[in-house]
C-alpha cells in the first residue's frame, strides 16, 4: 500500500475537475461521491419552476451543508448552456425531484449574490434527476457519501470505502470499487467480495472487479503468491478471459492475467492472442507475452 501522504494526494486528485459544463479529453463524468465531496451544499429538492431565469426549487432533504427542509432556493444554470450541445443542456422540469450539488453563486468580485442563490457544481453534472421508481438507492448512497466526506480520520475513511464494495446498494458498490482502485486500497481480505462480481450482470462491474484483482496481483510480492491464492483466483479469471461475451471484460481479464504473469498464465494468453474474436483483445494478450521477462 502506498504511504499515507501519497494516498491523500490521490484522494484530492479524484476531486479536481477541469471545466464546468463538459469533459476534457479522456475525462470521465464525476460520480455522486466526487460531487458530494466538492459541494458546499447537497440537497434533494422538488422543482417549483424551471422556466424562470433562476430555477426555483424547494428543499426536501439536506445531505450536506447549511439549508433546511422546505427552504426555497434559486439555482443559476443558464450560462452553462451557452457552451453545451442541445442534448447536454441543463433543464429543470416542474415537479421533478433532483439531487443538487451546489455552491453559492458569486459575482465577478467573488461576493455572494444572495443567501438563497446557488449554482451547480461542475455545471450539467451538478444535478441528478431521481427516477420515479427506485429513488431510495440514490438517496441512501448520497447520505452515505455525505457521511464519508465528513470523516476526519483517513484510516476510517479508507476502511469505509473498502466496506462499500460489500454493499447491497449498487451505487455504493460502484463508488467503492472506483475509490479502492484509485487509492490503491485493494488487499487480500477483499478478494472474496471482489470475485463475487465476476458473475455480475453489469459488464462494467465485472471490469472493475478484474481491475482490482489485477492491482492486487501487480502489487503482491513473491511471498504473497501462494498456491491457495493462485488456485482461488486464476481459474475464474481464465474463464472470463476466454468466454465473457463482452470485449471489455475479456480485455480486463487478460490484463489481470498479465499482472500475475509467468508460466501459470502463459498458455492462456497465447491461446487468446490467436483466437479471441476481438483484435484489441488479441493484441493485448500478445503484447503482454512480448513484454514478459524472458520472452524472445
Amino acid at each position: 500500500m502506498r504511504p499515507p501522504a501519497v494516498l491523500l494526494q490521490a484522494l484530492s486528485a479524484t476531486l479536481l475537475f477541469a471545466g464546468a459544463g463538459g469533459l476534457g479529453k479522456g475525462e470521465e463524468p464525476p460520480g455522486l461521491y466526487e460531487l458530494t465531496a466538492r459541494s458546499d451544499l447537497v440537497v434533494s429538492a422538488r422543482v417549483v419552476s424551471g422556466s424562470l431565469k433562476l430555477a426555483q426549487v424547494r428543499v426536501r432533504e439536506v445531505f450536506r451543508g447549511a439549508a433546511r427542509p422546505g427552504q426555497r432556493l434559486q439555482i443559476a444554470f443558464r450560462d452553462f448552456n451557452m457552451d453545451l450541445e442541445k442534448e447536454d443542456r441543463v433543464e429543470f422540469v416542474d415537479d421533478e425531484t433532483e439531487i443538487l450539488f451546489l455552491t453559492p453563486e458569486v459575482d465577478w468580485e467573488g461576493r455572494r449574490r444572495g443567501e438563497d442563490r446557488y449554482t451547480l457544481v461542475r455545471g450539467r453534472f451538478g444535478r441528478f434527476t431521481l427516477p420515479r421508481e427506485g429513488e431510495e438507492i440514490y438517496l441512501e448512497a448520497v447520505r452515505e457519501f455525505s457521511c464519508l466526506v465528513s470523516l476526519k480520520n483517513h484510516r476510517d475513511l479508507f476502511d469505509r470505502l473498502k466496506g462499500l464494495v460489500g454493499s447491497s446498494n449498487p451505487v455504493l458498490v460502484d463508488a467503492g470499487m472506483k475509490e479502492v482502485l484509485d487509492l490503491d486500497l485493494m488487499d487480500r481480505d477483499m478478494v472474496p467480495r471482489v470475485m463475487g462480481y465476476f458473475r455480475d450482470p453489469a459488464p462494467g462491474r465485472r471490469v472493475a472487479a478484474l481491475k482490482l484483482m489485477g492491482r492486487l496481483f501487480a502489487g503482491s510480492g513473491e511471498g504473497e503468491r501462494d498456491p491457495e491464492l493462485q488456485d482461488a483466483t486464476l481459474p475464474p479469471i481464465r474463464v472470463l478471459a476466454r468466454n465473457d461475451p463482452d470485449e471489455r471484460v475479456r480485455g480486463a481479464a487478460v490484463d489481470a492475467l498479465g499482472s500475475w504473469g509467468g508460466p501459470a498464465v502463459a498458455e492462456t494468453l497465447k491461446e487468446i492472442s490467436r483466437q479471441d474474436p476481438s483484435q484489441a483483445v488479441r493484441y493485448r494478450a500478445e503484447l503482454i507475452l512480448l513484454l514478459a521477462p524472458g520472452s524472445p
